[in-house]
């Protein structure tokens, strides 16, 4: 049998600070202070990214209305260690990205009221997720946001109420969970789609097998359960993404948010 390790790591760099999570190790923290940054949790390494006066004044709000409501995710396409490190902020207003050594944001897009619930980096691009389930491309090199395909068949028509998004690789798949919530953001129920990316079509994925999904706002992701003892195959661990909590994780002594086990059948 198999011993399970645990470790406790006393974090206060980041005590009080927005975190997103990250396939690589590091997160990236942005706190009322307006400073954001890399962060690795082990090495306490920190790594200074713009400020985002920039995001402010293009959205033309107060920093600190961008700290509480419009930036909604901070997200890595690889590790910072790596020259080509790109992060892509999402907001209530557009999309931005920045370089590690850039001294200011740049604008990919506006959003046009037509909010991204959820943004990933998969095999070499920046996906997003709109508010009605459409899929775009944010390009980076070339500024500027293109579609890339529909929302899955019939979403709304089957699934009314609130409806969020999330994006997550599976299997080499790009994926989408969505998650049907009442109106006080109590999950109800999850329907999960892959896209084929060469017919733009969607197919919907009734078991997970012998993966877990992580979902969250903070970062969703796929796990094969047999590599991290307790894990229970075939599941969903969410957090509580209610606005009322805020719109992401914020770190302090007296916050938690509910993680919750749904078992998909």
């Amino acid at each position: 049998t198999s011993e399970a390790i645990f470790d406790v790591l006393y974090l206060p760099e980041i005590q009080g600070r927005r975190c997103w999570g990250s396939p690589f190790g590091w997160l990236v923290t942005y706190a009322l202070d307006f400073e954001t940054r890399l962060f690795d949790p082990f090495s306490r390494t920190k790594i200074p990214l713009p400020s985002l006066n920039t995001i402010a004044e293009e959205e033309d709000c107060s920093l600190g209305e961008l700290f509480m409501y419009s930036l909604r995710k901070l997200i890595l396409c690889t590790s910072p260690e790596e020259s080509d490190c790109i992060v892509l902020a999402n907001t209530s207003d557009g999309w931005f990205f920045a370089k590690p050594s850039d001294e200011a944001w740049t604008l990919i897009g506006l959003s046009d009221h037509n909010d991204l619930d959820d943004a990933i980096y998969f095999k070499g691009n920046f996906y997003g997720c709109l508010h009605t389930g459409e899929i775009v491309l944010c390009e980076a090199t070339h500024p500027k946001v293109v579609e890339f395909a529909p929302p899955p068949p019939d979403l709304r028509y089957f699934y009314p109420g609130i409806i969020i998004k999330y994006l997550f690789g599976l299997g080499g798949n790009l994926c989408i969970a969505c998650r049907h919530v009442d109106t006080y953001y109590g999950a109800v129920g999850f329907v999960i789609f892959k896209l084929d990316m060469d017919t733009k079509s969607w197919e919907k994925i009734y078991s997970l097998g012998d993966r877990t999904l992580f979902l969250g706002n903070c970062s969703t992701f796929a796990i094969a359960a047999a590599d991290y003892p307790g894990c229970k195959p075939n599941c969903i661990y969410f957090s509580d993404d209610s606005p009322l909590l805020g719109p992401t994780t914020r770190l302090d002594k007296n916050s938690q948010k509910e993680i919750v086990i749904f078992v998909s059948e």
